[in-house]
């Protein structure tokens, strides 16, 4: 079942850096064509988002990450590895995400403050308690905390796993406790497995186009003719990806494409390309919490040329 266009649709998974909060007014700007790269394809929310709601424009889809592991993530995801009905999800210790973080996606990206890779998710003096509920939503196992804290010793009957994180939820907002009222936010939200239910969304996926996945440097991809190619550039000045990144052969290389090349930053130099469209939104990115960005859209000359040809025929 192809997925339905929704106010707050996520696509992808979390990510940093994910585009799915502006990925369709992005998306206006590709024309179509015979192939869509997704040449920093990152969560998979711009390849989500083009597969689901812009499948006629293209013959074939193209999805390429450098960073290791993450296109079989992605694949897993799809595939129905992360669905409630076979994983259930065994909690993850701080120590157990720093040794393992480097060789798996899942405990990387989910388990992660932010989903930056680099911090555990939880800060120390709450982690003994979600790591309670956690145990309570997943494996209806109720700890002394539960029971205390919630008065709970069982679930009401029927509920799913997502039911049971929504009940708890809706049960800490109840509560009238205002000295603990704070805390009790922080606990409400369990981040793990709102990540798990992004994940599990994937496997409603069902692409009527072939979509490949590939695990390259970008330089490496074959660009087939009658293209458009996506880049969601790491950015200047923002916190790295796990690799560094050479701005200036990158525009390089784009300038040399024959295909139109669409390129997010948050601002590009270079007279080579031109500025499309300005994007404002709040960002997350920020240690200090979120803050209003602009996020820009710029093309080489043959994606420049595109839209201006569409504007000038729209006036006519």
């Amino acid at each position: 079942m192809i997925l339905k266009p929704a106010n707050k649709k996520k696509w992808g998974v979390p990510y940093l850096g994910s585009k799915s909060k502006i990925i369709e007014k992005i998306a206006k700007y590709f024309p179509n064509a015979d192939h869509f790269y997704d040449l920093f394809g990152g969560g998979f929310a711009v390849t989500h988002y083009m597969i689901t709601m812009r499948q006629k424009s293209f013959k074939q889809f193209h999805y390429n990450e450098l960073r290791p592991g993450i296109p079989q993530f992605i694949k897993d995801a799809i595939a129905g590895k992360y669905n409630y009905d076979v994983f259930k999800p065994e909690w993850i210790s701080r120590e157990r995400f720093h040794k393992e973080k480097e060789l798996n996606p899942y405990i990387k990206i989910i388990w992660s403050f932010g989903n930056r890779g680099k911090t555990y998710l939880f800060s120390e003096d709450i982690e003994k308690e979600k790591r309670s509920m956690h145990q309570a939503v997943v494996f209806d196992e109720f700890d002394q905390f539960m029971e205390q804290a919630f008065n709970l010793k069982k679930w009401p009957n029927k509920l799913s796993v997502r039911g049971r994180r929504l009940f708890l939820k809706r049960l800490i907002n109840k509560r009238i406790d205002l000295s603990r009222l704070q805390r009790l936010e922080r606990l409400a939200q369990l981040q793990q497995l709102e990540s798990l239910e992004r994940l599990a969304q994937l496997e409603q996926l069902k692409p009527r186009k072939p979509l490949e996945f590939t695990n390259v440097d970008y330089r490496k991809v074959e660009i087939k003719p009658n293209s458009v190619i996506y880049c969601d550039v790491p950015y200047k000045g923002t916190e790295g990806y796990g690799n560094t990144f050479n701005h200036s052969d990158f525009f390089d290389w784009a300038n040399e494409q024959t295909n139109p090349v669409f390129i997010s930053e948050y601002k590009i130099n270079d007279d080579r390309f031109y500025l499309l469209k300005e994007f404002n939104h709040m960002s997350r990115l920020s240690a200090l919490g979120p803050k209003k960005v602009t996020e820009r859209l710029y093309g080489n000359k043959k994606a420049y040329d595109i839209i201006e040809y569409f504007r000038q025929n729209k006036t006519k």
